[in-house]
């Protein structure tokens, strides 16, 4: 009994011996299956097929969406690489610091399809950051403006050349705005002499009585920068003034003589004469330099400028303090709507008038007073008025030298635009001189003459205006011995 036992468990034990050998090489014979189907792939299939196979044959597990509530970080893969235009230069953006109670995790960011055969360039770590071109924009705008006087000229009656002459002065003017101010270059070509220059007969001489107001007797047209200036605004409230060449007292306070004027226009249009124009000491400040404007409120306002003559020059007596200059301060009121006055003070050396007798244009140190204003009595019609009063310190003699007017002006008469004017006035005068110690001579003018002026502006367009006008001095030069002198003109205006 003890023998059948043991055989028949010797029996079973091989049994199961077997049967595990034959398991152990039917998983020994799949691997190596395996291993040569997969040695097979590889041959045959791409690195990047095999990962799709992989995938491919790799089961997906379902995942229950939930709500996400934060961003995930998409990584970084040769396709999502932006390239970086050099022709534009990226912008710098700037963060206000706050304060961090909660950090906020950043937007996912979005791949950006890229062509392939576009090579990918990636700005170095340390490249500076500029700033793209608008952020910060700064505009520079220039606009062109034209001005073409035709003027028709000649002395009708009295002791000057009456050749009638034909000539014009053209204005190109670039005014540059930088936001802010104004840079103002203006070029000009000036062509039409002056009659009352050029004196016929031994009793008359040249005299800048019933000088033209947009020419100063030059005939050669040649073209020059005729003023360079930058006005800017310090305050709503302050103006200034930086003037290279040929500024005026008009460019920045106001002349108290707002139809004869013309707009600052320097005689294209208004008034025909330079005395016309303005009050005569305010010529005596011109040239280089700067002025500021003040407003004190909306009725009262105070101008203050120096304008050295040639403050571009530095050859001994020239230059911005060694030559001629005229320095000038001015209080401006406006009692009513329709109405205002200025107070003027000038002090002036070697800056003469332009205007007026030989005798008051003999430079010297001079201190101007002035007062002047004018009231529109209605829309349709206006009155002004001026005196000038100088104290001259000059060769030969100390000077007193008196100038007014009275004016009226009626614009739209006869139609919208247009401007009819009259004026009587006594151009700069000698009323008294010192006796010159070398030659016992004084310099006072023999005649008080007038100053008479008529003339009407017909405005023809928008960019065209017709002025005829005449001039009548009763006394050329302040001189007893000259006859009455006529001086006609026809004044055309071009603007653009």
């Amino acid at each position: 009994m003890f023998n059948r036992t043991i055989n028949w468990l010797s029996i079973t034990s091989g049994s199961l011996l077997a049967t595990l050998l034959l398991i152990t090489s039917a998983q020994a014979a799949d691997t190596i299956s395996a291993s040569n189907s997969l040695n097979s792939t590889l041959d045959l299939h791409s690195p990047n097929q095999l990962i799709a196979l992989r995938n491919k044959k790799r089961p997906k597990r379902k995942v229950k969406s939930k709500p996400k509530t934060t961003a995930t970080r998409t990584p970084i893969t040769p396709t999502n690489f932006t390239p970086i235009d050099r022709s534009s230069p990226p912008t710098s953006t700037q963060i206000a610091p706050t304060n961090i109670t909660q950090s906020t995790p950043p937007a996912p960011s979005q791949p950006t399809t890229q062509n392939p055969s576009t090579p990918t360039e990636i700005a170095p770590p340390n490249a500076p950051v500029i700033p793209t071109p608008g952020v910060n924009k700064f505009v520079v705008t220039t606009k062109l403006r034209g001005e073409v006087v035709f003027g028709v000229a000649g002395t009708l009656a009295g002791d000057y050349a009456q050749n009638t002459a034909f000539g014009q002065r053209t204005r190109l003017e670039l005014a540059t705005d930088f936001g802010s101010g104004i840079l103002t270059t203006r070029l000009q070509a000036v062509g039409l002499g002056l009659s009352n220059r050029t004196p016929v007969t031994n009793n008359a001489i040249a005299t800048p009585e019933g000088s033209l107001g947009w020419t100063d007797g030059t005939t050669n047209s040649s073209i020059s920068i005729d003023q360079l200036k930058y006005d800017f605004a310090l305050s709503p409230q302050t103006k200034i003034l930086v003037s290279a060449n040929a500024s005026a007292a008009d460019d920045f306070a106001d002349t108290m003589n707002p139809y004869f004027d013309g707009g600052g226009t320097d005689g294209a249009n208004g008034a025909i004469s330079l005395f016309g124009n303005r009050p005569s000491i305010y010529f005596a400040t011109q040239g280089t330099g700067a002025a500021i404007r003040h407003k004190f409120s909306d009725t009262a306002e105070v101008s203050v400028g120096y304008l050295a003559r040639t403050g571009n020059n530095p050859a001994p007596g020239n230059g911005l303090f060694g030559g001629g200059y005229g320095a000038l301060a001015q209080l401006s009121l406006q009692p009513s709507k329709n109405s205002k006055v200025g107070l003027t003070y000038i002090r002036s050396f070697n800056s003469d008038f332009g205007t007026g007798s030989n005798n008051a244009n003999l430079g010297g140190l001079s201190d101007h007073y002035g007062v002047q204003g004018s009231v529109l009595v209605n829309p349709g019609f206006s009155l002004g008025a001026w005196a000038g009063y100088t104290q001259n310190q000059a060769a030969g003699g100390n000077r007193q030298i008196w100038n007014w007017a009275v004016t009226a002006a009626a614009p739209d008469l006869g139609g919208k635009g247009n401007l009819a004017g009259f004026l009587v006035g006594q151009e700069p005068r000698v009323t008294s001189s010192s006796v010159d110690p070398a030659t016992g001579n004084n310099t006072t003018d023999t005649k008080a003459g007038l100053h008479i002026e008529g003339f009407y502006q017909f405005k023809v367009s928008d960019s065209i205006s017709i002025t005829p006008g005449i001039i009548y001095l009763t006394a050329p030069d302040q001189d007893i011995n000259s006859r009455g002198a006529v001086i006609g003109a026809l004044r055309t205006t071009f603007n653009f």
